[in-house]
């Protein structure tokens, strides 16, 4: 799944390149549901990654705009990369939980 020891960097990279790449925000979000549904793990990465991207993209640092920018999404400051990636994050953590809701069983 992931590897231990990462940087929320390479992680973020890896969500990037290998989820956003050129889809819609949207579609990359559940993409990556699919998979963090079933392991929480994952979650807690994706989670940590795009946490700490928008901090550091806050901060000014301008990694982060080289991350999004090899992903095919194109950004111009840290003050795009950060509202990038706090929509991606609302999209993702919305289809999280519509997809972790429906899939809870319920009591009756």
């Amino acid at each position: 799944m992931t590897q231990k020891n990462r940087t929320w960097q390479e992680d973020l990279e890896q969500i990037f390149g290998g989820s956003v790449n050129q889809d819609t925000l949207e579609e990359a979000a559940v993409l990556m549901v699919s998979v963090s549904a079933i392991h929480l793990e994952y979650h807690a990465v994706c989670m940590r990654a795009l946490e700490e991207g928008i901090r550091a993209a806050s901060k000014g640092d301008a990694v982060v705009i080289g991350i999004v920018n090899r992903s095919g999404y194109r950004v111009g400051s840290t003050n795009e990369a950060r509202e990038l990636l706090e929509d991606f994050l609302r999209i993702y953590l919305g289809t999280f939980n519509r997809f972790t809701s429906s899939t809870v069983p319920r009591m009756h």
